[in-house]
């Protein structure tokens, strides 16, 4: 009982560090899918985010500057896809603001040093390279734009099948109004899977010890012929059964690397936090099913060649990997999400106010 008891509040208490440490992520990203979807027209979306090089640039730059949260950014990502923007710059979003993002490499350099986050970030644009040529190369552009019309992906409010109210109506009422009632709505339709992803990430890194995961990839790394490629795959998948999530990932990282885990599947379990399975759920409520799953396949390979490379690069370049120091991490998490909370105040007072100023 005892055992049960330390294990229910160990992981609670990891859950709502987790929370914490990507709390601004979250905020963020649901505020910058709402701003999106008020703000920017279809024909504005296709201008930044459409199918060609400077459009899925773009893209990368903006996700570079959003959230650095996997969830708030797939929240995102769902945004731009229903205002009309081409897969593969949606997916170039996606995957830099989970891998390039400012913030996260601010705590790679913090956690493992300014070569760690040197692969982290172009790991990323390769792994953005081979999922935009890979659509490129599956599908034409007329079939990526025929899949987008044909696929059902009402926006929260038009769950019961009613006219979206926040898409009609914007020159009714102040932008951010609009914007606030909107992020709401996206996180009332994303709200299961954040719970449980959050718990079960939670409990997995309080209940599973880090070391476990430095002995398993020892193992497989030992095997003959196809050791490393078992290596980049295993650690792809514990990153996607152990559910954490970008912000939450970093320390066992850290671990690993101290542990003298090769590089290559150290950022592969980085960048296999876009795989968990409550994002793919989300992918799948987001995007067509064809899509989703080419998506996925294309975003394994290029993780693969990512880890691969960069490990390459930074072995045979730069002599290895050396580890940072872990003082930037508290003061940078604490100062970004009091940011953030102050953001949502201030949203939240003034949408309070123009409420209470509308006629009865």
């Amino acid at each position: 009982m005892n055992f049960l008891a330390h294990a229910l509040v160990a992981g609670l208490v990891q859950t709502l560090r987790l929370v914490w440490d990507s709390l601004f992520g979250l905020i963020f990203g649901f505020l910058i899918s709402a701003i999106v979807q008020v703000v920017l027209t279809p024909a504005e979306m296709e201008r930044y985010l459409g199918p060609k090089l400077r459009n899925i640039v773009a893209a990368a730059g903006f996700g570079i500057i959003a959230s650095a949260c996997s969830y708030g950014a797939a929240a995102a990502a769902r945004g731009f896809y229903q205002k009309g923007a081409d897969v593969r710059s949606i997916f170039a979003f996606l995957i830099s603001s989970t891998n390039m993002n400012v913030a996260i490499l601010i705590l790679f350099w913090s956690l493992l040093g300014w070569k760690f986050a040197f692969a982290e970030f172009f790991g990323g644009v390769i792994i953005i390279a081979v999922v935009a040529t890979g659509f490129t190369l599956l599908f034409g552009a007329d079939e990526l734009e025929r899949l987008r019309r044909e696929h059902p992906s009402p926006l929260p409010a038009e769950a019961d099948g009613a006219e979206c109210s926040h898409c009609h109506d914007h020159r009714k009422r102040p932008k951010l109004v609009a914007i606030a009632q909107t992020a709401i709505g996206d996180v009332q339709m994303l709200h299961t899977e954040l719970i449980v992803g959050y718990l079960i990430a939670g409990f997995a890194s309080a209940l599973i010890p880090a070391a476990w995961f430095a002995h398993v990839l020892q193992a497989v790394g030992s095997v003959p012929v196809i050791g490393y490629v078992l290596l980049l795959l295993v650690g792809l998948a514990l990153a996607v059964v152990t559910f954490v999530c970008s912000m939450g990932n970093v320390p066992v990282a850290r671990f690993l690397a101290n542990a003298r885990i090769p590089l290559g599947a150290n950022t592969a379990f980085i960048y296999g936090d876009l795989l968990i399975p409550p994002l793919v759920a989300i992918y799948r409520k987001s995007f067509p099913e064809r899509v989703t799953w080419t998506f996925v396949g294309l975003f394994i390979v290029g993780a693969m060649i990512a880890g691969a490379a960069m490990e390459w690069a930074i072995g045979n370049v730069f002599g290895g990997v050396t580890m940072g120091s872990m003082a930037i991490n508290d003061r940078f998490t604490l100062v970004s999400n009091v940011l953030a909370i102050i953001a949502v105040g201030v949203i939240a007072a003034f949408v309070t106010r123009e409420w209470r100023a509308q006629p009865s």
